[in-house]
């Protein structure tokens, strides 16, 4: 697989989640790694540096058709918290950073912000002839409950350009099991977005309509997902991880003419090796 092709795989499928608010949001982390507040939310930074295998069973954009689903590459996931302020990039959660605002017994609350990545010809080259959907900032609210290994978390945000101005909310629960140094995890969660968000990213405005790209507009949607994943120290240095998601999308996502097929069901799998500094 070339570089490029590489490329195109791995923006599509972050656009994918994050577009749609599927991103963990920091619950994976915290599922593995923590089970109160305080463990969460202690002041200090990781640093992993690894390769992974990430396999897929669909392809995104139009034009892409024939690109391999599966993609090889490095894998790194690092993190810092100091006195509340906290930056996370990571291959669970995405990109996440924000202000630790409030701590009680069982619940942890956040300033959180992130982005949406936009979408132009570099995603396809089918897409040369439409408008850029550009990147966003997003800032919201979070909201996670530690209760012995079973986690909960809320989120609110919002993005905003001058094309648009919408709401994206998430509500997840996860849980995990330990036998011996394996650690096993499970996350479901819904996920809303308003329509002025689909819209500007995945609707065809009468502008930019053609025969290959006919007008399409695009209202809310919600979204059902879930992970099953595994996390083992090889030894002190060295952890394998891999996980198992599906994502069951909207009709507005899946009618899009930006799309390479109608397919509501998005299974992915992970597995990476990772050196911890």
């Amino acid at each position: 697989m070339s570089k490029y092709t590489y490329t195109k795989l791995t923006a599509a499928l972050l656009l994918t989640l994050c577009s749609q608010s599927i991103l963990a949001s920091g619950i994976t982390r915290d599922i593995r790694e923590s089970a109160n507040t305080e463990d969460a939310r202690e002041d200090g930074g990781y640093f992993e540096l690894g390769v992974g295998v990430y396999v897929t069973n669909t392809i995104i954009f139009k034009g892409n058709e024939d690109d391999k689903k599966y993609a090889v590459g490095p894998q790194i996931n690092l993190g810092y918290q100091w006195k509340g302020l906290f930056i996370d990039i990571n291959d669970d959660d995405g990109f996440v950073f924000g202000y630790n605002a409030l701590n009680t017994d069982h619940w942890s609350y956040d300033i959180v912000g992130g982005s949406i990545f936009g979408i132009d010809s570099d995603v396809s080259d089918d897409f040369v002839s439409l408008r850029k959907r550009e990147s966003v900032g997003t800032i919201g609210i979070r909201a996670t409950g530690f209760y012995n290994k079973d986690i909960f978390q809320f989120e609110v945000k919002r993005a905003s350009n001058d094309d648009f101005d919408g709401l994206q909310a998430s509500v997840l629960a996860g849980t995990s099991w330990q036998y011996r140094n394996l650690n096993t995890h499970m996350v479901v969660g819904l996920h809303y977005s308003a329509e002025d968000i689909n819209d500007y990213y995945w609707g065809v405005n009468s502008e930019e309509a053609s025969d290959e790209f006919e007008e399409y507009k695009v209202s809310a949607s919600t979204t059902f997902s879930t992970e099953l994943g595994i996390t083992y120290p090889i030894s002190e240095s060295w952890v394998f991880r891999s996980k198992l998601n599906y994502v069951y999308g909207s009709d507005e996502f899946s009618n899009s003419p930006l799309r390479a097929d109608d397919t509501q069901h998005f299974l992915s799998a992970r597995a990476t090796v990772s050196y911890v500094f």
